[in-house]
């Protein structure tokens, strides 16, 4: 969670860097190029990261959700049988 605090900090510094006003002279290119490279080496990083949660996610969370809901369902099918006359 952490490197998408830091990537977030880093989108708001180059947004402001943009977007501040006064009379900056423009951004030379090899400034550009400087931005644009680590912009995508943290875009790298943190779609690294993400992809990593998401298979922690899968692998843990994802069955405990579905137990929970066969349990829940079962305890319905459980219910509305005993209503069943026999």
């Amino acid at each position: 969670m952490i490197s998408l605090g830091i990537l977030a900090a880093g989108w708001v510094c180059l947004l402001q860097t943009f977007t501040s006003c006064g009379g900056e002279a423009p951004i030379d290119a090899e400034t550009r190029m400087e931005i644009d490279s680590t912009v995508a080496a943290q875009s790298n990083y943190a779609r690294k990261e993400l992809d990593s949660l998401c298979v922690v996610y899968e692998k843990t969370l994802l069955p405990q959700m579905i137990d929970s809901i066969k349990k829940v369902r079962l305890k319905e099918i459980e219910r509305q049988l005993k209503t069943v006359p026999k």
